[in-house]
């Protein structure tokens, strides 16, 4: 009995493992356009984070004085100043000055950057020993290179306060120490190289991967799941399946496995294509993200496993919403609904950090596969929440199973 029944699974499988890659728009969407669309993605990524490094260090700015809106001219000796004194202490920043007569508009136009607001008395209150000078930086706080190039010009000038004061020091007692406390931060990994840890110190494998990872395990067998009863209902094959000698749970495995594979199928291609396009844009970053990469071999398992009880959730969810849909369309929407739930959560966790975990939320299907990837990724063998989740999660996959067999089984639900 067990090897006829094997055997009637083995040829349905089989038989919906064809229809599923004789489906050129699903091959194509799952695996060939994640290869064109990720090194794409990446090199915007990298060439829009290059060119907010090159406007910071090389800013477009104007400097007024006192209360009036139009700047300074290049020949004044404010300015000057600011070239000689200020703009002279990171031989990397090159300044782009721009006189304009109202630096509000200019600012709004994206002419500048920034303005610097200086007094009208300021050359006579910056070499005032008494006097503290303030210089206003107003940025555009609209613009992602106007708030960066602020904090470089920001950094110049309080570098050039503690040249000032050194100065000054020095001239009371040149044998006075300008350092009494030195502070100096260096991560675990530089201070002591001896030290051997899992994970990664990549923090951009830290955000994308879990989140890519759940929800692609979550939806990547969406497209295949709708097609496998609903699709066949439409084509009016799925009566003479069931007419078949196969039984019904042979059919229910099948569809179910096919799934699955889909759904693991999309997600290691994912990843692939972020590995490779990560390989061919290193240029644009500034390190190799997996020079670091280091993973234990139970820690890995354990993912995969809450991996696979999360695609089989959402294996079941996906069978239940397609049996019980007559036409392809209404399959596609019914799981739009099923799709949004990982979406929403892996995105929601993207920046959740593991030292805040609590292991309440080992209880949260989506959120505790999410955790888990993050743990394995951030070296922090947290078996107990790991075990526990796959304790959560194999009670998940279980129900979704029943559920799924029980809908499988009601004659009204299955045909048309």
């Amino acid at each position: 009995m067990k090897n006829t029944m094997f055997k009637q699974y083995s040829i349905v499988l089989k038989k919906e493992l064809k229809d599923a890659f004789r489906d050129k728009k699903s091959i194509f969407a799952t695996f060939i356009l994640p290869l064109i669309l990720f090194p794409i993605f990446f090199l915007i990524i990298g060439m829009s984070g290059n060119s907010i490094t090159d406007k910071a260090i090389n800013p477009k700015l104007t400097i007024i004085k006192g209360d009036v809106e139009s700047s300074v001219s290049v020949d004044s000796q404010e300015y000057k100043y600011f070239e000689d004194n200020i703009f002279s202490l990171n031989d990397t920043i090159k300044i782009s000055y721009v006189e304009c007569d109202n630096f509000k508009d200019s600012m709004i136009n994206g002419d500048i950057y920034l303005a610097l607001i200086i007094d009208d008395n300021f050359l006579t209150e910056i070499v005032d020993e008494t006097k503290s000078v303030n210089i206003q930086v107003i940025y555009d706080d609209r613009s992602t290179s106007g708030s960066t190039t602020a904090s470089v010009i920001v950094d110049l000038l309080n570098m050039y306060g503690d040249k000032l004061l050194q100065d000054r020091v020095e001239q009371l007692d040149p044998n006075i120490s300008m350092n009494p406390v030195v502070g100096n931060s260096m991560s675990l990994s530089q201070a002591y190289d001896d030290i051997k840890r899992y994970g990664t110190d990549s923090t951009l494998l830290h955000l994308i991967i879990p989140m890519l990872l759940t929800m692609l395990i979550s939806i990547g067998g969406a497209s295949i799941a709708t097609d496998l009863v609903a699709g066949e209902k439409e084509r009016n094959t799925f009566e003479p399946l069931l007419s078949t000698g196969a039984s019904r749970f042979s059919i229910l495995s099948a569809k179910y496995t096919v799934i699955i594979i889909f759904s693991f199928l999309s997600a290691i291609a994912e990843v692939v294509s972020i590995v490779l396009s990560m390989l061919l844009t290193k240029d644009v970053f500034t390190s190799s993200a997996f020079s670091s990469l280091y993973l234990p071999f139970s820690g890995v398992i354990l993912v995969i496993l809450n991996l696979l009880m999360l695609a089989a959730l959402f294996s079941g969810l996906l069978l239940i919403l397609t049996s019980t849909s007559n036409t392809l369309k209404e399959a596609q929407s019914k799981s739009t609904i099923v799709m949004f739930l990982p979406m929403i959560i892996a995105f929601a966790t993207m920046y959740t950090d593991v030292a805040d975990v609590s292991m309440w939320t080992m209880c949260l299907p989506i959120y505790n596969v999410v955790i888990s990837i993050k743990l394995l990724l951030a070296g922090v063998m947290n078996y107990a929440y790991l075990w526990g989740a796959l304790a959560i999660n194999v009670v998940y996959a279980v129900l979704s199973v029943f559920i799924t067999v029980k809908t499988f089984s009601k004659e009204s639900l299955i045909t048309k």
